[in-house]
């Protein structure tokens, strides 16, 4: 249901502005870590694995707040993108089947590479799997799925179009873990950037499918997740090792 507010800017308005500030808090975010990092004394991958995951997380939690901002800007809630919508059962099925393509895929990819996927079940592995997944889930999802294609819809965006740019923003946002193992690799950067644009893409499917419902997308986003993580982050850190 539409809030009765009336909307102070527009779509477009709105989507450029969430791309500025998720601009700026990749400038922000990686000086402020630089900056405690030292007072912490990391000294393993998992210690390090640890500040960027917290650091993640906050990340995420700040988007879903400029986002929600930024709704009630446009005279909107997050009811308006979907949040607590009900869903087709298509986009469940949609949604569930590519967390199982794209989750079970990756984690036989890292159990290739020698992930302790099956036999590490310490507090390190499950905290940073719940909290990303959750958070990510919860995020990710209502910012790149709901509010990114809902204001282009708004904006008269056809729903294919909706779609790709979700993907490509979805994409370009993690280009950061191109430079996780503190200095950029290309090879990494455009494998990041091209894994999570297709999981963009398909989570966006889901999404259109479920009849824009996010409950969907954000449980099958929080299951790749938690399966994969945080091999992915230790992996990304390491340059290839865990």
């Amino acid at each position: 249901m539409t809030d009765t507010l009336k909307p102070r800017i527009g779509p477009w308005t709105a989507i450029a502005l969430i791309i500025v500030f998720f601009g700026a808090m990749e400038v922000v975010l990686p000086m402020a870590r630089a900056a405690i990092t030292p007072y912490l004394h990391p000294t393993t991958p998992r210690d390090t694995v640890a500040i960027r995951a917290v650091s993640s997380i906050f990340l995420v939690w700040a988007m879903f707040g400029a986002a929600y901002v930024l709704l009630r800007l446009r005279g909107q809630t997050l009811g308006d993108i979907g949040f607590g919508r009900p869903a087709r059962i298509w986009g469940w099925v949609i949604a569930l089947f590519f967390a199982a393509l794209y989750g079970g895929g990756t984690l036989m990819g890292m159990l290739k590479a020698g992930a302790p996927v099956t036999t590490d079940w310490s507090f390190f592995r499950i905290a940073i799997a719940l909290g990303i997944g959750i958070s990510a889930g919860i995020c990710e999802e209502t910012v790149f799925r709901g509010f990114i294609m809902g204001q282009a819809r708004d904006g008269g965006a056809h729903w294919i179009i909706q779609i790709i740019l979700s993907a490509v923003l979805f994409g370009a946002a993690h280009a950061g873990w191109g430079g996780m193992s503190g200095h950029v690799q290309m090879q990494q950067l455009i494998g990041a950037m091209t894994a999570t644009a297709i999981l963009g893409l398909m989570m966006a499917i889901g999404y259109v499918a479920g009849g824009r419902s996010l409950t969907p997308v954000i449980i099958a986003h929080g299951i790749i997740d938690i399966l994969v993580e945080p091999w992915l982050l230790l992996y990304a850190v390491t340059g290839g090792h865990f």
